[in-house]
C-alpha cells in the first residue's frame, strides 16, 4: 500500500458514516410508502426497491462478517422490512469505527457467496462494499422515478460533507 495509516483510517471511518447517513435518507423517505409501492415493479438491476434494498443490507451485513471473521448470513436475517438495513450499516459503521490504521491495512481471506476463496486488505474490502452500496442507491433513484415518487433524498457525498463540522 501506499498511503498512511492514519489517512486510510480517517477516509474509512468517512466513509462509514456516509454510508449510514445516505441509507438513513432512504429509509426514512421509503417508509412513508405502503408495501404496495415498495413492492411495484420498477426494474433495476433488482425488480423492486424493497428488493434492491435488501440487497444493500444483505451485502454489508456479508461484508461486516468477512472482515470480522464471523460466518457470512445471505440474507442477513429473514424479514423483508426495508428498515432492517439500518442495523446491519450501524453495525458496519461501529465495526470500521473501531479499527485503526493497522487494522484497515491487515489482509483477510474470505469465500464469496459460490464458495470461491479471494485475499485482499480490510481497507479494500470496505472500499467495494460502501461503492456497492452507492451504486444501489443510485438505482434506488432511478427506480423511484420510475414509479412517479417525489421527494428523492440528496444522497451525494459532499452533501454529507458539507453538513459536517469543518474539521
Amino acid at each position: 500500500h501506499c498511503f498512511p495509516p492514519a489517512m486510510i483510517t480517517s477516509l474509512l471511518h468517512e466513509y462509514a458514516a456516509y454510508d449510514l447517513w445516505a441509507n438513513e435518507r432512504f429509509i426514512e423517505r421509503l417508509g412513508r410508502e405502503p408495501d404496495s409501492v415498495l413492492d411495484a415493479h420498477a426494474q433495476s438491476s433488482f425488480p423492486t426497491l424493497r428488493r434492491t434494498l435488501l440487497h444493500v443490507r444483505d451485502a454489508e451485513c456479508a461484508w461486516a462478517c468477512r472482515i470480522a471473521g464471523e460466518p457470512v448470513r445471505w440474507p442477513a436475517e429473514p424479514s423483508l422490512e426495508v428498515g432492517t438495513l439500518l442495523a446491519h450499516s450501524k453495525r458496519l459503521r461501529d465495526l470500521v469505527h473501531g479499527m485503526d490504521g493497522a487494522a484497515l491495512l491487515s489482509d483477510r481471506v474470505y469465500r464469496d457467496l459460490k464458495g470461491n476463496e479471494h485475499g485482499s486488505t480490510v481497507w479494500r474490502m470496505l472500499m467495494h462494499c460502501f461503492n456497492h452500496s452507492t451504486q444501489h442507491r443510485g438505482q434506488i433513484i432511478t427506480q423511484m422515478r420510475q414509479l412517479g415518487l417525489e421527494g428523492i433524498p440528496a444522497n451525494d457525498l459532499i452533501v454529507h460533507q458539507r453538513a459536517q463540522p469543518r474539521s
